[in-house]
């Protein structure tokens, strides 16, 4: 039985994750291999993950940091308006 692209959402993860039984995944890639929309869906979703885990490797400048500490100190400390 052939997959339709919400079948593929619905099994996204545990295909990237390498956690999908051997039949579904057959049947996913088969699903990939005629449908360039799901195909555009995967990679977006592989390369959010990349990007994800590269921002929390960066860390913030001090002096970001300490401006933007002092900002949310003084927008807490303000009355609302």
């Amino acid at each position: 039985m052939a997959m339709d692209c919400q079948q593929i959402i619905d099994l996204l993860a545990d295909y990237i994750d390498g956690e999908l039984p051997g039949d579904q995944r057959r049947r996913l890639e088969s699903h990939l291999d005629c449908c360039d929309g799901c195909v555009e869906f995967v990679d977006s979703y592989r390369k959010t993950g990349v990007l994800c885990r590269n921002a929390l490797r960066v860390e913030m400048p001090q002096s970001l940091k300490s401006t933007l500490l002092e900002f949310l100190r003084n927008e807490l400390q303000s009355p609302q308006t």
